[in-house]
C-alpha cells in the first residue's frame, strides 16, 4: 500500500475526502486552524493546508482505481506526463504532516502584531500603518487597533476589521 496525491475540484477538499472515505479509501487531508471575518464576525475555522490536495493509500495492484476520478469534489490523481502512474507519495512525509497537523491546535490569526496594514475603506482610506491588537466593542464587532503616521505623528486609531487589509 503505497500513498497518492488527489488533486481536487476548488474549494471542495472535505467534499472529496467524505465521499471516498465512504467508498472504504484510506484518506489523509492535512488541515489548519485559521481566524477569518465572516459576515462581520470573527470566527475560527478549519482549512486545508494543501489547497485542492488531499492523499489516499492505495494498492497498486489491489485497489480499484477506477470510482476515484468520478468521485464527487476529486478532480484527478496527480500524475507527471500523460500516460504515466500516478505520483506516490513517500511513507516518511505523510508520518511527518500527521505529527505537525496534531501539533497545530493555535489557529493561524487574521492579524498579528506588527503586520503591515492598508486602510481599504473611510476616511483615513490610503493610510498604511502597524497592527497593535484585536478589540471587541460592546455590540460584538471586532475592531482593530493600529499604529497610523499622521502628519508626522504616531497615533493609535480603532478601525473595523473589515476596514484594514494585511500589505503582503
Amino acid at each position: 500500500m503505497s500513498w497518492y496525491v488527489i488533486h481536487t475540484k476548488p474549494r471542495q477538499e472535505f467534499r472529496a475526502k467524505e465521499n471516498l472515505e465512504n467508498q472504504n479509501f484510506e484518506i489523509f487531508l492535512p488541515k489548519l486552524k485559521v481566524q477569518k471575518l465572516i459576515k462581520k464576525e470573527l470566527v475560527i475555522i478549519e482549512e486545508p493546508l494543501f489547497a485542492r490536495y488531499l492523499f489516499i493509500k492505495l494498492d497498486q495492484i489491489k485497489s480499484n482505481w477506477f470510482p476515484i476520478k468520478s468521485t464527487k469534489g476529486v478532480h484527478q490523481l496527480v500524475r507527471f506526463g500523460v500516460n504515466v502512474d500516478p505520483v506516490q507519495v513517500p511513507e516518511d512525509l505523510i508520518i511527518q504532516l500527521k505529527q505537525i497537523s496534531t501539533q497545530i491546535e493555535e489557529p493561524k490569526a487574521l492579524f498579528i502584531q506588527g503586520d503591515p496594514l492598508n486602510v481599504v475603506n473611510g476616511p483615513f482610506r490610503g493610510l498604511q500603518g502597524q497592527f497593535i491588537d484585536l478589540l471587541s466593542n460592546p455590540s460584538g464587532e471586532f475592531r482593530a487597533l493600529v499604529l497610523v503616521d499622521i502628519l508626522g505623528k504616531l497615533q493609535k486609531i480603532q478601525f473595523s476589521v473589515k476596514d484594514i487589509q494585511r500589505i503582503a
